[in-house]
């Protein structure tokens, strides 16, 4: 019996042993594998604390822009889960108890009806109904709805899930467990030598320069609301009231010009010849560049890791944004008529930037650090099991 199945003659031997075969490896778990090289990140950001021996006239006050687009970004996600968090734990608004039953069903112009204003007396700090009954009866569709700040300033550590990558081919942020410099981020704050901005890490392919795709890297404050992203302050009449909507002729152009000549003849306002001995504020740009952040952070910039052969390399953009005051005598005569007009201001806010950019090849396993007299990141790429060359 044993040489009729699997003897010399037997046709049905090698098929009978692939099936055999087949039915082993089936039973193995599968694991997909990109057959990426993958490494582990860790950056920390921090501004310095003593900063004041500094000369700021070393620093040019025109922002150098650094566009974002085609970048990839593991933190605003992040960002968005945080704030979910916060909104998640606030009571609910007492008002919401009053709704009839399915309105988050109506249209807009039902649900305004029967939707009833908030309480801010008691109603500041609560959550309101998914359907953010609230914007909807403030805001029509037709206005512009602001923006929540409450990101301000956004948190230190940026932490995720984690993933196996054995079976993922993106970028991912690794569980706060992973980072290995929070005993040096906690002795930085205890000593007072400096403010954390940013802690986090995660797990990249990493490829040629051509091939690896920029990380965008940003944390600290929030100016969004203050400063645009080329520093210079938000007017008031950026700023959108909902009390105001009605439609009109806008002309506040016409009636700032009429008041400034009044101003003039009257002897209230002179404009100030420029002090050329000093730097001067920059003018707003004619065209804004593509590709720049919808938001303005105190940290901002792009980090990009790649191979060339073997040997790691980093090349890191940062922008580090400080408000400054400057007198009037520093700015255009555009910029002393339109402080003038908005109060009579002797000196005039400024987010100006400081600007760092630099590419070094690096080691694995070792923390490099990134100086700029101004603020300061550690990063250290650590191999994983599946960083050898494939």
């Amino acid at each position: 019996m044993f040489r009729r199945i699997f003897g010399r003659r037997n046709p049905l031997r090698g098929h009978g042993l692939c099936a055999i075969a087949l039915v082993g490896l089936m039973t193995l778990p599968v694991q997909a594998d990109s057959g990426y090289r993958w490494f582990e990140v860790e950056v920390l950001v921090f501004r310095h604390s003593q900063t004041d021996r500094i000369d700021p006239e070393q620093f040019p006050l025109n922002i150098t822009p650094i566009p974002i687009q085609n970048s990839r970004d593991l933190l605003s996600i992040n960002l968005n889960n945080y704030v979910d968090g916060l909104l998640s734990a606030l009571p609910r608004c007492s008002w919401m108890r009053d709704l009839p039953a399915g309105i988050g069903e109506l249209s807009w112009p039902l649900k305004r009806k029967f939707t009833p204003l908030p309480d801010l007396r008691t109603d500041i700090f609560c959550r309101e109904h998914t359907e953010r009954l609230v914007m909807d009866r403030l805001y029509p569709p037709t206005l512009p709805k602001p923006g929540i700040d409450i990101w301000n300033p956004a948190p230190v550590i940026h932490a995720g899930a984690g993933a196996d990558i054995r079976t993922v081919t993106t970028p991912f942020l690794l569980p706060r467990e992973s980072l290995t410099m929070t005993q040096a981020r906690q002795q930085m704050e205890r000593r007072g030598l400096g403010e954390p901005l940013l802690h986090t890490a995660w797990r990249q392919p990493v490829f040629t320069r051509n091939q690896t795709r920029r990380h965008r890297l940003f944390g600290g404050r929030n100016y969004t609301r203050e400063f645009d992203y080329f520093g210079f302050p938000r007017q008031q009449e950026e700023l959108y009231s909902p009390l105001q909507h009605e439609e009109r002729v806008d002309t506040s152009g016409l009636n700032a010009v009429n008041t400034l000549l009044n101003a003039i003849n009257d002897g209230q306002f002179r404009f100030v010849r420029p002090d050329q001995s000093e730097q001067l504020i920059p003018s707003p740009p004619t065209q804004i560049p593509r590709g720049i952040p919808e938001q303005v952070w105190e940290f901002d910039g792009l980090m990009q890791i790649y191979l060339v052969g073997n040997f790691l390399h980093i090349d890191g953009e940062f922008n580090l944004r400080e408000p400054v005051s400057f007198s009037q005598q520093l700015t255009s005569a555009e910029e002393q008529a339109n402080a003038w007009l908005q109060g009579g201001v002797d000196e005039v806010r400024y987010l100006r930037a400081y600007h760092f950019k630099q590419l070094r090849r690096v080691i694995s396993h070792e923390v490099h650090y990134f100086d700029h007299p101004k603020f300061g990141v550690l990063v250290e790429i650590r191999r994983t099991s599946l960083s050898q060359r494939r």
